[in-house]
């Protein structure tokens, strides 16, 4: 572990964060694909990072979402490997095995500079990013300081650009994660993956029991970005994202998002809820590929 241990203890105890790394050296095992890992040092602690996939083919970089996991996220992904290596650092203060306290600050838009440690460490000069929901708005934290290093980007449901209605969120979503957190139930449970997608999902099912139960959760929106704070940005986007997202609906993200990025912005949307079917990630993936092959 680190020294870096100022921010907050993120899990319940030392038990949950044990059941929390079980759970994703099994979901990692059962992607049934070739990686290495890696801990390094960072300026925030110490970050576990998988590269994921043929070793020999071109990189890009996927970040999981806020209070997610990489390997979770990386099943997302995996029709990606086809043509990619994936870097996917867990991210510090969430669930993985990067250093459980909370210290990267989205307020003081801290995110930017980790992800640059995080590719220093790989020598990744010039990247294209797969990001969704909260590492998003990572991803643009980066983005405007280090604009010459992004080839292009697809920002999957993302955050940072604009978001939902607060009411539906708070009863929809944030209450029932608290409730939760003391007293767990299969109905709030229900509840939750309704809301969020990934209902009939068994692996889904159990990471959000683990999650809800276990980990103190980031509760603080990202912050969103400025048209003055992109105005040099100028790589390639693909926006997907949807109007039945609780998050970030379709409706709001793509009219910000014309506003605020000077360069090539393509937009599409998705029948889907936060979280993506398996199936509408393949048309997702497929969609990415034929994106960055021409970017």
């Amino acid at each position: 572990m680190s020294n870096i241990k100022d921010g907050k203890f993120v899990y319940k105890n030392e038990d949950s964060m044990k059941k929390m790394q079980a759970f994703y050296d099994k979901t990692l095992a059962s992607l049934d694909v070739p990686y290495s890992e890696d801990y390094f040092d960072t300026s925030f602690g110490k970050t576990h990072s998988l590269l994921v996939g043929n070793p020999e083919k071109p990189r890009i970089c996927t970040i999981h979402g806020g209070n997610g996991i990489t390997t979770l996220n990386l099943k997302l992904f995996l029709p990606l490997l086809q043509e990619y290596s994936i870097i996917a650092p867990d991210v510090i203060g969430m669930p993985g095995k990067s250093d459980p306290y909370r210290n990267i600050s989205s307020r003081k838009d801290e995110y930017g500079l980790w992800i640059r440690e995080v590719l220093d460490h790989y020598r990744e000069e010039r990247i294209s990013f797969v990001v969704s929901s909260y590492s998003s708005a990572m991803f643009l934290s980066f983005a405007r300081r280090y604009l010459e290093r992004v080839q292009s980007a697809l920002l999957l449901v993302p955050s940072g650009i604009a978001h939902g209605s607060i009411l539906p969120m708070l009863g929809r979503i944030v209450l029932p994660f608290m409730k939760y957190y003391f007293r767990p139930s299969e109905k709030t449970l229900d509840e939750v993956l309704a809301s969020m997608g990934g209902k009939g999902d068994p692996v889904w099912r159990e990471f959000f029991d683990i999650m809800m139960s276990s980990y103190k959760m980031e509760m603080r929106p990202p912050r969103e970005y400025k048209k003055q704070e992109m105005i040099l940005f100028h790589a390639p986007l693909l926006i997907i994202a949807s109007e039945k997202d609780i998050f970030f609906p379709a409706g709001r993200v793509f009219g910000k998002a014309g506003k605020i990025f000077a360069g090539p912005v393509t937009m599409v949307e998705i029948d889907s809820k936060h979280l993506p079917s398996d199936e509408t990630m393949v048309a997702v993936c497929k969609r990415t590929k034929e994106f960055f092959e021409h970017t």
